[in-house]
């Protein structure tokens, strides 16, 4: 449980002046951080403020769901693509967590300096919680390795290599699964990679025009990423199929 600022008020025009986040409790019920209250007043609210619990899940899930709202442009090579903060936040922390090898260094820092620059205005004004929490985190590892010589010590070339063989399999397998529709669980799934490598692949691929995404809304939720190979790969591969049964 963690404490928020509770605003109990029928002005929510109001409201909209605060910049930091807020989570709906109730019809006129409102939760803020904590850090809030001085913005909250300024923004003429006069109802009285009261301070109260909110489970860190709930809080959690609301810190995800405005950055899952807010889209980034990526730019891989001459193409760009769009996703969301809280997509390109986990994509990168875990690529930095692991190591940049020295041929991905030069797209990590383009797409991390993009990401700095979306994440730092508005990072202070979220819910204290564990993603608050990553995100400082890499702002602070990257301010690191934008000044260290050397910022993955002993790692790089090891890394590289790594990171082929990786990628290779991880594309060998997609284009068998990617026959039909899936989602990014599916992939995962299935090709035993964790989901943040399994994202920065995809995106790849689909810079290269292997692969093609789209939106679809499954149910209650915000939609998700549906992918499946580009036309170009399902027509060759058709027309393999036509000729090895006109040669039989």
């Amino acid at each position: 449980m963690s404490k928020v600022i509770l605003v109990i008020t029928r002005h929510k025009k109001l409201l909209r002046r605060v910049r930091y986040i807020h989570l709906r409790l109730g019809r006129d019920v409102f939760a803020f951080p904590q850090l809030a209250r001085a913005e909250v007043r300024s923004a003429g609210i006069t109802e009285p403020l009261y301070e109260t619990d909110v489970p860190d899940e709930k809080l959690e899930q609301r810190n995800i769901k405005f950055l899952s709202e807010k889209s980034i442009y990526v730019h891989i090579g001459n193409s760009t693509y769009a996703t969301s903060l809280q997509d390109e936040l986990l994509v990168l922390n875990d690529w930095l967590k692991h190591g940049v090898s020295q041929g991905e260094y030069e797209e990590f820092m383009q797409r991390a300096l993009s990401l700095k620059s979306e994440l730092e205005p508005i990072a202070h004004y979220l819910f204290d919680t564990r993603i608050k929490e990553i995100i400082f985190q890499f702002l602070g590892s990257l301010k690191e390795i934008h000044t260290s010589p050397d910022p993955f010590p002993g790692k790089a070339r090891n890394l590289t290599v790594m990171e082929k063989e990786r990628s290779k399999q991880f594309k060998d397998a997609i284009m068998e699964i990617l026959r039909k529709p899936r989602e990014l669980e599916e992939i995962v799934a299935l090709t035993k990679v964790n989901e943040s490598n399994a994202r920065r692949w995809l995106l790849k691929f689909e810079s290269e025009g292997l692969i093609t995404r789209t939106r679809k809304r499954l149910g209650i939720g915000r939609p998700k990423n549906i992918y499946y190979l580009s036309q170009r790969l399902q027509l060759s591969g058709n027309n393999n199929n036509n000729n090895t049964a006109s040669s039989e």
